[in-house]
């Protein structure tokens, strides 16, 4: 990204103070938490199934395939 704007795209690029560390660090460990939240949610039953079918899906093609040679 650069500074001012760019004529051929329309857009104003302003330039801003970076964030204190402090602040930084916050921010980092908030977004932590809350993706380690995220990634202990289980899978909802409907996306299990639906891997489930997508599987035996592939597994029922590969063995076509091999019935084909």
């Amino acid at each position: 990204m650069g500074t001012g704007s760019d004529p051929k795209r329309g857009d104003s690029v302003t330039m801003q103070a970076p964030l204190p560390v402090e602040l930084q660090g916050q921010i980092g460990q908030r977004l932590r938490e809350a993706y380690i939240e995220l990634i202990n949610e289980p899978v909802p039953d409907r996306f299990v199934t639906l891997l489930q079918r997508l599987k035996q899906r592939e597994e029922e093609s590969k063995e076509e395939s091999r019935d084909e040679k």
